[in-house]
């Protein structure tokens, strides 16, 4: 597949899933797209998003979760589940507001990701093409400003290009996850459980 493919992931990868997931293929949308989350009602909250990254990621998924701490799992059991568990396991019974604090901002990406998962899952919402292409394309940024980085520790006079492009990807990253953020906070604030969407 493309890395800036719109398509939703192949049953043969959605099978690749870690958690064993076998998400549906149909379900509901989401109320608005990651691209227009500004002009649908949402771009205070974008904004917002944008400059306190941390502490709205911890806020949205206490939404998310209902403020349910009991639910909470380091990530949500999305990503490396087997070593959030032995980092996190002891503490996510204990302190799930610190751990969820530490998660935000240690890992602030994959807590972002775990949080619109965790909903996208709950309430069968589908990923919109318009969403792939965007977290795609800043997957791609990242892996690239890393790689140049690389590049910069071998290659003399490679550190300026380096530099360029790691802020260039980091202000992508932020407006990504501002984007997302917002979206989830949307979703979230228009219907605040599962079953508050019309039958």
């Amino acid at each position: 597949m493309c890395c800036l493919s719109g398509k939703p992931l192949s049953e043969k990868e959605r099978k690749k899933d870690p958690m064993g997931n076998n998400r549906p293929m149909d379900g509901r949308e989401w109320q608005t797209d990651m691209c227009h989350v500004c002009c649908n009602g949402a771009c205070c909250p974008c904004i917002i998003a944008m400059v306190c990254c941390c502490p709205c990621a911890c806020y949205l998924r206490n939404k998310a979760l209902q403020g349910d701490m009991k639910k909470y799992e380091c990530c949500q059991g999305y990503i490396c589940r087997g070593c959030t568990k032995k980092c996190c396991g002891c503490c996510e019974n204990n302190c799930p507001c610190m751990t969820l604090c530490c998660e935000a901002f240690l890992c602030n990406c994959f807590a972002i990701s775990a949080t619109r998962m965790w909903v996208q899952e709950e309430r069968q919402i589908l990923t919109d093409p318009c969403d792939n292409r965007i977290i795609r394309f800043n997957n791609v940024c990242q892996i690239l400003a890393c790689f140049c980085h690389i590049l910069a520790c071998f290659c003399e006079g490679f550190d300026a290009i380096a530099e360029c492009i790691g802020i260039i990807a980091d202000i992508i990253y932020i407006i990504t996850s501002g984007c997302m953020q917002a979206q989830t906070y949307l979703e979230l604030s228009r219907f605040p459980t599962p079953d508050s969407y019309p039958k």
